[in-house]
């Protein structure tokens, strides 16, 4: 089995709607977007992304770098990243965060995916609000 069925079985249990794509799983709650990834090549890697957290704009590139940094050193095992992107329609910047554990064993689900999402939602309102206190 894998994080992905897991994961999907899970939501379901608790009356959360997944979509699966090439991606993952994409699934709101607490009306935030998240994406579970999915990694062929480690089919138990635990990588739950909380994508356009905030839109970047040159003008605060630096202070949203910076928060970044802030949420990275606060917040055990989230990650918050830059993500610079550039398609045949547009280019721009955004902060994305994740939330990374490798899996050892049998994942307690029940216990994971609320502490994953939690830390999530918590730390992009950490971030959010430093980049809007001015």
């Amino acid at each position: 089995m894998t994080i992905k069925t897991l994961v999907s079985n899970y939501l379901k249990s608790i009356g959360v709607a997944a979509k699966r794509s090439e991606l993952g799983l994409n699934f709101t709650y607490d009306g935030w977007n998240f994406l579970l990834w999915n990694d062929k090549e480690d089919p138990m890697f635990f990588r739950l992304i909380l994508p356009g957290v905030f839109d970047v704009t040159d003008d605060n590139y630096a202070e949203a770098l910076m928060a970044c940094n802030n949420v990275n050193w606060n917040y055990k095992v989230v990650k918050a990243v830059l993500y610079d992107y550039e398609d045949k329609h547009e280019r721009g910047a955004s902060v994305w965060m994740c939330y990374e554990q490798q899996l050892d064993g049998a994942p307690q689900i029940e216990e994971l995916i609320p502490r994953a999402v939690h830390s999530l939602i918590a730390a992009a309102e950490a971030f959010n609000k430093e980049m809007n206190d001015d």
